[in-house]
């Protein structure tokens, strides 16, 4: 086997056997909708969530049915908070919507899968407000 052969051949393995890094996250913003057709922004950099905002509808306890905003990170997080995107495309924040409401009262999942210019996953909001949306995101 020539070197040239054997060259493409260990690249080619690589390539195999190493998908995670071909399948990084690609920094930049992505813009789609969730079930309701209402917006949704994600920024993805260095293979992190950085940023999620949307508005799922949803039932808040007094007020009925109404948007919820869902923001990450949010107002009661450090601004830098980002969640890690996983070498398969998983990402997962769990966290507290509002400063001046308990964890137990106001707690906000962001779950989603990244794969190519794509993303897609669900906000789910529970306590005094309950919402559960899928929404999909194409990178801009």
């Amino acid at each position: 086997m020539t070197r040239n052969r054997l060259a493409a051949v260990v690249a080619l393995l690589a390539t195999l056997l190493f998908p995670a890094a071909a399948g990084a996250a690609k920094n930049g913003t992505y813009v789609g909708k969730d079930e309701g057709k209402v917006k949704v922004t994600l920024k993805i950099k260095h293979n992190r969530v950085t940023s999620f905002k949307g508005n799922p509808s949803g039932y808040c306890y007094g007020i009925g049915t109404t948007f919820v905003a869902f923001k990450y990170p949010s107002a009661a997080q450090r601004p830098s908070a980002s969640s890690k995107i996983k070498g398969n495309g998983v990402f997962s924040a769990v966290f507290k919507g509002s400063p001046d409401v308990s964890f137990k009262d106001d707690q906000r999942t962001l779950t989603g899968k990244v794969k190519g210019k794509k993303v897609s996953g669900r906000m789910i909001v529970s306590g005094l407000c309950q919402a559960d949306q899928k929404f999909t995101a194409t990178r801009k």
